[in-house]
């Protein structure tokens, strides 16, 4: 049996991987069946990829062994299929497959949907953090705006209509000065909730997994 490290991690690498030919010709001659299905299943990819993997062969005049690869995507969908991977699946973010047989399928999905949950939870965390940067990044941007703003008034040659357009500049700058204030303390607080709701989901997961 592959270590539970090993199985996450090949999950990971190899998810999102299956773009241009699903074989390769070298594969194909090989015929490596049992190997090509071990692979796929570990991946979390349906038994029917063989249909793609015959596609790529058949232009190589290769059939592909229905039995073999079949033998070996059931060995393979099996260890996709542990609880530890279906963590491991939701907590990067993926999506599965549906594929887990039925002896298999209700403890995966429970640890999928508690590996998304964890997903989830940072996301929401790291953009509230993202959209908070942006604002004080902008409070910035608004306070040089003003004062160049401020300085270009004191230009002597400025006309009345230009004039009136600095000031009305100043004005709008203030205006979002102050929304982007007053929004920024709302934002703080929900990233303080949503952090100690990831927080307590980190704290809880650990103590089931411990």
């Amino acid at each position: 049996m592959r270590s539970c490290f090993g199985i996450s991690l090949i999950t990971f690498l190899l998810a999102g991987c299956s773009g241009g030919a699903t074989v390769s010709e070298s594969q194909c001659v090989a015929g490596d069946w049992q190997t090509l299905g071990y692979r796929d299943g570990v991946r979390g990819l349906r038994s029917s990829q063989l249909l793609a993997h015959q596609d790529a062969c058949v232009k190589h005049g290769i059939v592909p062994d229905r039995h073999g690869y079949k033998l070996g995507w059931e060995e393979g969908i099996r260890e996709y299929c542990e609880p530890y991977n279906g963590f491991s699946v939701g907590e990067h973010g993926n999506g599965h497959n549906n594929v887990c047989p039925s002896d298999l399928r209700a403890e995966f999905l429970t640890a999928y949907q508690e590996g998304r949950s964890l997903y989830l939870a940072r996301m929401e965390v790291a953009n509230l953090e993202r959209a908070i940067t942006r604002k004080v990044n902008r409070l910035e941007q608004i306070k040089a705006e003003i004062i160049s703003t401020a300085t270009a008034q004191l230009n002597p040659v400025l006309t009345t209509v230009e004039r009136i357009e600095l000031l009305a500049r100043t004005e709008r700058l203030n205006t979002e000065r102050v929304r982007i204030r007053e929004e920024i303390p709302a934002l703080e607080q929900d990233l303080a909730i949503k952090a100690r709701h990831l927080d307590a989901l980190n704290g809880s997961l650990a103590a089931v997994t411990n």
